[in-house]
């Protein structure tokens, strides 16, 4: 690595045969070309505007050692993957915006990782009514995160909060079909934004799964509807920035009984809050803070016909992320990043006790504890490529009252990760 143009030749053959698993997806490709071509192609649309694009895409490919070799999924290290893992992974984002007239905007966000999965995160028309008031519509997202997937210097081989990394935790605060209306002004030396939207998962099949991280067998969701608000406040001078994301969703779905048990409908509805912020403690040295709430509340509901009551039970459940980040610029090639994160799953249930008459409630039946401390390196050498080298470590602590006779279990792992990228 001592030889940038080395690096930059060999390295550069070894991203683009490792990522080509990943651009083989068609659908991918067109969307990505679509937004090259365009820029390449401009044309006069009138009133003194003009077709052009602007677009980040990054490739490259990722390489973990793990202890132990095999960590349970739940550790929430790399092994948590969407795809089958490997230990060489190759990996893809693209970032585009085409402004196609002076009002309108499109924005497309596309990902391809073993972590996620291949994923539209956006795709989507802005349209500007004034400098301070405009529509987005199509794949947006609820601003319940603040994921740094797709910023062009991050210094993470892999991220730290589960809502960013892990589909399962991620799906229920990412983004959805919607439509959002926003509105924003200067207030001094600061930049207010106010954004509004309703959110249909459904729509074309987005997400035929997502149910808040209780998913059931043989279930069919037929209800998930999703309403938000967020406020973003930005210091125009010191580049601080505070964002604030408020989330309530509304779902339903059928489960289908098996020989032994009846078929029944489960009502839910949930509330997200997510407050994140940025700000620079020296003129090197940024702070990230960021914490999510998601508090949700279900009760199931026998089909007309069935013997059994007509309430069930339910499940309530919280779910808690905070997450402390400090990155370092040494240099315009160097920086580095220090974080510590905690992620709490809290699990109550209540039952029927049929035949008998009443009900029983577990609280806190099931807790599940994750803490990780992550430290990178990321070094940007010449014509685009860079790398990063992450250490990280991952503690989880459960309690589950269920198992009678250790309720109580603990584990660890350590992962070295190491990113080989292109960026262009």
């Amino acid at each position: 690595m001592s030889n940038p143009q080395f690096l930059v030749t060999c390295g550069g053959r070894l991203i683009f045969q490792q990522a080509f698993a990943v651009l083989s997806a068609p659908w991918l490709v067109c969307l990505c070309l679509w937004f090259f071509n365009a820029g390449a192609h401009a044309q006069v649309l009138g009133d003194d505007a003009d077709v052009f694009s602007t677009h980040v895409a990054k490739v490259g490919v990722d390489a973990w050692r793990l202890s132990p070799k095999t960590p349970e999924t739940l550790l929430m290290l790399p092994t948590n993957s969407q795809w089958h893992y490997k230990s060489v992974s190759p990996w893809l984002t693209f970032d585009g915006q085409m402004t196609v007239h002076r009002h309108a905007v499109l924005s497309l966000k596309v990902r391809a990782d073993q972590a996620m999965g291949t994923h539209v995160d956006e795709m989507s028309l802005d349209w500007s009514v004034s400098p301070s008031l405009g529509f987005k519509a199509g794949v947006v997202s609820y601003k319940t995160s603040w994921c740094r997937t797709y910023d062009v210097d991050s210094p993470w081989v892999r991220e730290n909060d589960p809502f960013c990394t892990v589909k399962t935790t991620s799906d229920a605060g990412g983004g959805a079909p919607g439509l959002q209306v926003y509105a924003s002004a200067p207030v001094g030396s600061y930049r207010v934004q106010g954004l509004a939207g309703i959110y249909r998962p459904l729509l074309l099949n987005y997400n035929t799964t997502e149910f808040s991280n209780v998913p059931y067998d043989n279930a069919h969701i037929d209800r998930n509807s999703k309403k938000g608000l967020s406020v973003s406040i930005q210091n125009l001078e010191t580049a601080s920035e505070l964002r604030l994301g408020l989330l309530h969703a509304d779902q339903s779905e059928y489960v289908f009984g098996s020989w032994n048990t009846e078929s029944f409908r489960v009502h839910q509805s949930y509330n997200m809050v997510f407050l994140g912020g940025a700000f620079y403690v020296a003129p090197q040295v940024q702070l990230r803070l960021q914490t999510l709430r998601h508090d949700m509340r279900s009760n199931n509901r026998s089909v007309p016909g069935s013997l059994r009551p007509s309430y069930l039970g339910g499940v309530d459940l919280a779910r808690r992320s905070d997450v402390v980040e400090v990155n370092y610029w040494h240099s315009p090639q160097d920086v580095f990043a220090l974080a510590v994160s905690r992620y709490i799953y809290d699990n109550s249930y209540t039952d029927t006790s049929y035949p008998l008459p009443g009900y029983y409630t577990y609280r806190n039946y099931f807790i599940y504890k994750n803490k990780n401390i992550s430290a990178s390196w990321r070094h940007d050498w010449a014509k685009g490529v860079f790398t990063a080298v992450q250490w990280s470590y991952n503690s989880l602590d459960i309690y589950n009252r269920l198992i009678t006779d250790a309720p109580n279990r603990e584990a660890g792992g350590h992962g070295l990760g190491v990113r080989l990228g292109y960026q262009f």
